[in-house]
């Protein structure tokens, strides 16, 4: 059973396992749950670095 709310997406237990044994379900739940943990991160810095910004700066410093 699955309820869905303005907020949230509720599974029931028993859907949850159902979806986590499943190899394919399994890999886009962790790429949620790293997507989240990636956007909280980003919320809770201050200062996120752009790679581009870090590399471009990176290859200053090699090249001087």
């Amino acid at each position: 059973m699955i309820q869905t709310t303005k907020n949230k997406v509720i599974f029931s237990r028993k859907t949850w396992n159902e979806l986590k044994a499943d190899d394919y379900y399994k890999e886009l739940i962790e790429a949620i749950e790293d997507r989240e943990d990636l956007l909280k991160s980003i919320e809770e810095t201050e200062y996120v670095v752009d790679f581009k910004e870090y590399d471009k700066k990176r290859r200053a410093k090699i090249n001087v």
